[in-house]
Parts: C-alpha cells; structure tokens; sequence
C-alpha cells in the first residue's frame, strides 16, 4: 500500500462512475466498494452531488475541490474531491483538506512507484480489454455485414428462381391446357366422323352401335373441355360435367321429355382426371342403357343420378323404375360392349360394382379416389 501520512484515498472508476479499483484508501471509508457506483457513497443529497460530480468529469475532463459530507463510525467527515479523466476511466482522489488532496496527488505520482505501476497496470489491463472488446466487436458487425451481403444476393438469386420457375410453370400450364384442347378436337372430330359414317348405314343395329361410339368419344372430349376451360389442370368439378352429360344424353334418346323423366342429385365434388375419364365412361354407358332399354313402348318412368362422397369412399348410382334388369342375365358376362366397358373400367378405379334389380333397375359403384 501506499506509504502516505496524508489521510486520503484514490480509486478508479469507468466511464459511468462504477468503482473498479481502489488503490488507496487509509480514512477506513467503508462506502467504497469494488463494483458499485461512485454515487452510492452517503445519503440521498450526497449521491446526488456525486452525479453532478461524475457528470462534470465527462465533459470537463477535470474537477477539482468538491467536498462532500460521509457518515464515518457514526460521526461525519467533511471530504475535498477531485476528478480526471483519463482514457474514458475516472480517477478520483479526496483528503480532509484541499491542500491535503493536492499532497495527496503529488506523492501519488512523485514518490510511490509501486503503487502508481499497479494503477498503471489496471488502467492499461481496462484500456487493452476495451480496444479488444472494440475489435471483437468490429469483427462481429464485419462479419454481421457480410452474412447480411450474402443473404440479400441470395435472396436475389432465389427471387429470380422464383421469377423462371413462375414461368416455366406458366409455359407447362399453357401446354397442358393446350393438349387437353387437343385431344378434346380430335376426340370431336372422331365423333363427327363416326356420326358421317353411320349416315351410310342401312342397317339400324348397326347405326346405334356407331351413336353409342360416338357418345363415348364425347363423354371424354366433354372432361378435356372443362379441364381446358378450368384454372386446375389436374381435378374437375364433376357436377358440373355430370349434369352437362347426362343432359346431352338425355337430347340424344329421350324424344319425349313427358313420357321419361331425369332426376340429378349430386354433390359438389371435384375428381382427379385419373378418376375422372373412367367414370365418366361408365356413366355415359349406365345413362344410356337406362334410357334404351327401361321404358319400351309407350311406358313411362324415371331416370335417377346420384353421385357424392361418403366417408372416404365415393359413391355414384344411376337407377331408373322401369322394366328391370333380365334376372336371367348375368351382366359380369354378357357379350353387351357397355356391360363390359362398366366391369372393367370398375376394375380400374379399384371400385365395386352392385346390381339391385327388385324394383327397376340400380347400379352403384363405390370407389376411392386414385393416386397420382
């Protein structure tokens, strides 16, 4: 410790008045404490005038002579303090008298070379730890600064992946869209030739097998037209082609609206193609043979549709109240090219097919929907 018979003390703080090191101090003054703020010594008034202090030091750079009042041992001690500024660190140093604080100071650095290397030493340990602390710092907003470079030229590149992606996507949904006009025209043209053809025909038999091919090839232009049409190039609202079908069936061989009558009950549901063309197939097939063969002569009667999903299944029914199915007539063998069409496009959609033939006639596949 510093050999001084000036009753004194001398200690460090940094830049916001907290007591780093105390490299003197033979008043006894238990108020300072390593760690704690400077204003903390004495009352409530004194702590103030302790701010003042401090805050004077920072832009004065110096203060000399200010006395403070402390509470020593229960009896109070009048101080004469001063305070630099030295390297962002305050240095404080106080004595009972103004002469004695000044003799104080002048020892400090004149005689007690041991001591002043050891504040020295704190101070040069502070500074060094700042500058470090400084460059670590530094090197952190650098590198902060390049990760953030780095993540808007990625976000760049990646906004201008997004960007072709976006149109390659758009060019595909062009293409598909135009394909599926495609096979829909061509499937028309089909249509219309078959339907040139039979105009040829003498033979009746043999002019309704040309009409039922030609309904097939429309039944599947009809799917290609709505997903052409539609902003999802992958499902269709098969309510919408349901009713658009079976009303142009309904056209093609009801010639008295009076006589049979249609019935539509289906729900609003869309249908994966991969489902969608097979169905519509067998639909077109179990419409039409409904209305060729159900109500012969002049006996009248009601075509029904139903078709909506329940629980994980879907269901379709198309039942008519006329004559009935031939109950001698297995239809999982006969030679008729619709009967055969249904059982193996059933088979397709991994779906099952039931006859109900007590009254009129109903056939109902259940099916699940097919992956991708």
């Amino acid at each position: 410790m510093l050999d001084s018979a000036v009753e004194s003390f001398g200690l460090a703080c940094d830049y916001n008045g907290k007591i780093i090191e105390i490299f003197y101090d033979n008043l006894g003054l238990g108020s300072f404490k390593i760690g704690e703020p400077f204003l903390k010594i004495g009352d409530e008034g004194c702590q103030e005038k302790a701010l003042d202090f401090i805050e004077k030091i920072k832009n004065q750079d110096a203060v000399y002579d200010w006395e403070f009042t402390l509470k020593l041992e229960d009896e109070l001690m009048g101080l004469h303090v001063s305070g630099f500024l030295v390297n962002q660190y305050i240095l404080i140093f106080g004595a009972k008298s103004a002469d004695d604080t000044f003799h104080f100071m002048e020892h400090l650095t004149q005689v007690n070379h041991e001591q002043t290397s050891v504040l020295r030493g704190v101070m040069k340990y502070f500074t060094t730890h700042f500058l470090e602390q400084e460059a670590k710092e530094a090197k952190i907003y650098e590198e902060l600064g390049r990760l953030n470079n780095d993540l808007t030229n990625a976000q760049r590149e990646l906004t201008k992946k997004n960007i072709q992606l976006e149109q390659l996507n758009q060019q595909k949904e062009m293409l598909i869209k135009e394909v599926h006009h495609r096979v829909k025209n061509n499937l028309m043209i089909i249509s219309s030739l078959l339907n040139l053809q039979s105009s040829y025909l003498k033979d009746e038999e043999s002019k309704e097998i040309f009409k039922e091919s030609q309904n097939r090839a429309k039944s599947m232009a009809l799917i290609h037209e709505r997903l052409y049409r539609s902003t999802d190039l992958k499902n269709i609202d098969f309510k919408e082609y349901i009713t658009t079908l079976a009303n142009d069936l309904y056209r093609t061989y009801v010639k008295d609206p009076s006589r049979i009558g249609l019935e539509l009950n289906i729900q609003e549901v869309n249908i994966d193609i991969n489902s969608a063309i097979p169905l519509g197939l067998i639909l077109n097939e179990l419409v039409t043979n409904s209305m060729k063969h159900a109500f012969p002569g002049d006996r009248g009667g009601k075509i029904s549709i139903s078709f909506g999903k329940e629980e994980d299944e879907f269901v379709l029914k198309v039942s008519d109240d006329g004559i009935g199915f031939p109950p001698d007539l297995d239809y999982t063998k006969t030679n008729s090219l619709g009967m055969q069409l249904v059982t193996s496009l059933t088979s397709q959609l991994n779906g099952k097919l039931k006859l109900e033939n007590s009254q009129g006639t109903q056939f109902t596949i259940t099916f699940k929907e097919l992956g991708v």
